[in-house]
């Protein structure tokens, strides 16, 4: 019939792969080494800061209102006051708050570390992706709200130095966790639309 007329296959009307698109993965395997660098050395500064305040007796920290140091004893600060000099139940009220505001980090760094190996691999529209960004921004929530919590545990044990419970980065943690979730979404429906047409016939 002179009318019919041949309609593309399907494998032309399917929108590019990211294997199409090699300099995506390759900033993707850039971006996972340098927030693999980012959580070593978070990891690092996370167990120097606990083994010097708790193994070491606060050997090296000061603590002054509104700010901490690490090594030698700064000049004009007001107020400092070597970690060592505090009781034992401050410093540990100290540490345990400090843990609380360094774990939710080093959480989303491993989290968009995964995020990113996928997209190296050429992964985008995966269907842990939407949970993986919702979970990131559960653990960034935690983050904005562990300074304050800290602080509350440091005035309840008494002796506190640095009473600051707010900080502008819990600010800007929440506006991340929001962006996320939105990302997340935006993972989702991109999900449902590429398995749509993949079972199309």
């Amino acid at each position: 019939m002179p009318n019919v007329v041949a309609l593309p296959h399907r494998d032309e009307l399917a929108s590019p792969e990211p294997e199409d698109h090699p300099s995506l993965r390759q900033w993707a395997r850039y971006a996972a080494w340098l927030v693999t660098t980012c959580l070593g050395l978070a990891c690092a500064f996370t167990l120097t800061v606990l083994a010097l305040g708790l193994v070491f007796e606060g050997a090296l920290l000061w603590l002054a209102p509104g700010a901490g140091f690490i090594g030698a004893r700064p000049e004009g600060v007001a107020g400092i006051v070597s970690f060592g000099t505090l009781p034992w139940t401050t410093r540990m009220a100290y540490a345990v708050s400090f843990t609380a505001t360094q774990i939710p980090v080093l959480v989303v760094l491993y989290h968009l570390r995964a995020l990113l190996r996928d997209l190296a691999a050429a992964t985008v529209f995966a269907a842990g992706h939407a949970f993986r960004l919702r979970r990131m921004a559960l653990w960034l929530l935690a983050y904005a709200v562990a300074p304050a919590a800290g602080q509350a545990l440091v005035r309840i044990v008494g002796h506190g130095v640095d009473l600051a419970w707010f900080r502008t980065s819990s600010l800007q943690a929440l506006l991340l966790a929001a962006l996320l979730i939105v990302f997340a979404e935006l993972i989702r429906v991109g999900q449902a639309i590429k398995d749509d047409r993949d079972g199309f016939i």
